[in-house]
């Protein structure tokens, strides 16, 4: 891979900054997204979606960079032949995660998963068709839970979860098991990936709006906040920049203007 005209990283978030929160459109961004493709800086798309998902929304984005899943948990790098991936677990595996869970329902902790459901039980419960329900139960790092005990019993299990170096990730309708990943692996893992690759040092741009990125955000060189439907993020960054609009207009434009401050910098020096 050639190194891009400026020495960076665009790392950025899906639902709600990228893509439109209610319509998933990116036609907002393309803008921004066409002038990466031309500086040949990576945009690495990282989510709380699975590989399957990922993959769909690569297609239509058009693009071909690695991408990260389930909040920080699997790495995928297209592979130089351009057939299939090579992955890497910065988080607990599937796996790992299933053998737990069912060790502790020996304790009498009720709940159901994912891995416990049919595609159309998943779908039922998510409102995704079919297709994209099979594609939500194909997991790589983590599991969603609906809990069907009380708090108290939820506390313990927790508690029974960080012994086996697991968390839970509150979601809005699902609690994910995890990994004590997050989103900033992204961020620190393809930093050192393409500084070694390019030889050179580079900056990392982060775009978020939601609480699981502000890990990602405060890793980033440059964090742009997308502003969420009820809150505003504040990384612990004198650099970060807060975008004016919500979604992906937001994206674009700040992302835009960052992109052009940054171009005409490296024509002074």
């Amino acid at each position: 891979m050639k190194k891009p005209a400026l020495p960076l990283l665009v790392v950025t978030d899906l639902d709600g900054s990228l893509l439109d929160h209610d319509t998933y459109s990116f036609r907002p961004a393309m803008p921004a997204l066409a002038c990466l493709r031309q500086l040949g800086i990576p945009c690495i798309l990282n989510s709380s979606k699975t590989f399957d998902e990922m993959l769909l929304l690569r297609d239509k984005l058009n693009n071909t960079d690695p991408f990260v899943c389930e909040n920080g948990g699997a790495v995928f790098i297209p592979r130089e032949n351009g057939k299939g991936f090579n992955s890497e677990m910065t988080g607990s595996s599937y796996n790992s995660i299933l053998k737990t869970l069912n060790e502790l329902r020996q304790y009498g902790y009720h709940f159901r998963g994912f891995n416990d459901m049919t595609a159309t039980e998943v779908a039922a419960v998510t409102g995704l068709t079919s297709d994209d329900a099979l594609m939500a139960k194909h997991r790589h790092a983590s599991e969603p839970i609906l809990w069907q005990d009380n708090d108290e019993r939820l506390d313990e299990f927790m508690s029974a979860l960080a012994c086996h170096n697991l968390r839970l990730l509150r979601g809005g309708r699902f609690l994910h098991v995890m990994g004590m990943n997050d989103k900033s692996e992204a961020v620190t893992f393809f930093k050192d990936y393409y500084e070694k690759l390019w030889d050179e040092s580079l900056d990392v741009v982060a775009l978020g709006d939601g609480d699981n990125d502000l890990s990602m955000l405060e890793a980033a060189d440059y964090p742009i906040v997308i502003p969420g439907a009820s809150q505003t993020l504040s990384p612990e960054n004198p650099a970060t920049r807060t975008a004016d609009k919500h979604g992906p207009a937001g994206w674009n434009d700040t992302l835009l203007a960052l992109l052009n401050e940054l171009t005409k910098e490296a024509t002074r020096v």
